[in-house]
């Protein structure tokens, strides 16, 4: 008696937990609506729900900006034994030093992998640099346009499946902010384009999957912001949010001045109205 009242005190616990995020939850369709709001929720809960692994996707040059610790929270707590993966995409972006610096922070938490995406273009037979990345240097890293930290990633995954001796496959779902590159990570892993990309977001609406081999099957799920962590202008910064639905740029046009200096912006000062000095 006293095991079924927790239980359900248990599920009633976990219900209220899961409605809570779903409030603090934003699509990338930027419209806000509830509708809208429910079903990217929904959508993100299957991937989170029906994986063994969650690779958190970063942007490499603004890894703690569009990293979601309510996301990370909702996965470590689901049970199951869920693992998480932070995998730095965009790695061709920025300095070298930079990399290692992020991937020695990011490592203090969980398994970080260093990954570039494919921009080959064409459809299939997609190209893997099979160099390790710490034998990359930054030449390599920035003009080659085949795909990075692949092999490192696909050892990481089949070094899980023979620890936990799986036999059968594994489910891997993607997860992260809008237009930080999850479906081309995904493309470049199964050497194909199997999924739509595009610079806007809200290209990815529903849950997707790709069967990767016969041991990995991978999830692509939309494009994810918890409300609570960040403010507009700076999702507009970020390009998660559709150009069409914003209402006030000026937010983020102030957030964007304040962070450069006059020379930047090439602001002119004048000191009369004939005098100009730059």
């Amino acid at each position: 008696m006293m095991f079924d009242i927790e239980r359900r005190q248990n599920e009633f616990e976990h219900e209220q937990i899961s409605l809570n995020e779903k409030d603090q939850f934003v699509s990338d369709m930027g419209d806000g609506q509830e509708k809208s709001r429910k079903t990217f929720y929904r959508e993100f809960k299957k991937v989170i729900d029906a994986s063994d692994i969650i690779i958190e996707v970063l942007d490499a040059r603004d890894p703690l900006g569009c990293r979601c610790s309510q996301v990370e929270e909702i996965v470590l707590t689901s049970g199951k034994n869920k693992k998480l993966i932070l995998l730095l995409n965009k790695i061709d972006l920025i300095p070298r030093d930079n990399l290692d610096k992020w991937l020695k922070y990011l490592r203090n938490e969980f398994p970080t992998i260093a990954f570039r995406s494919s921009t080959q273009n064409q459809r299939d037979r997609l190209g893997h640099v099979t160099t390790s990345i710490q034998a990359c240097d930054e030449h390599l890293l920035k003009s080659s346009n085949k795909c990075i930290g692949a092999s490192t990633l696909m050892n990481l995954l089949s070094n899980y499946c023979r620890k936990n001796d799986i036999k059968t496959s594994i489910t891997v779902g993607i997860v992260g902010f809008p237009n930080v590159g999850k479906s081309s990570v995904i493309n470049s892993l199964k050497r194909t384009q199997v999924c739509q990309t595009g610079s806007m977001p809200g290209v990815t609406k529903q849950m997707q999957t790709v069967k990767l081999d016969k041991l990995i099957k991978l999830f692509d799920s939309p494009g994810i912001v918890m409300s609570k962590e960040t403010n507009p202008a700076s999702l507009i910064l970020r390009n998660c949010i559709r150009i069409e639905t914003i209402e006030n740029t000026l937010p983020a046009i102030e957030l964007l001045l304040h962070r450069c200096t006059k020379e930047q912006v090439k602001c002119s000062v004048f000191h009369t109205i004939d005098e100009r000095v730059l």
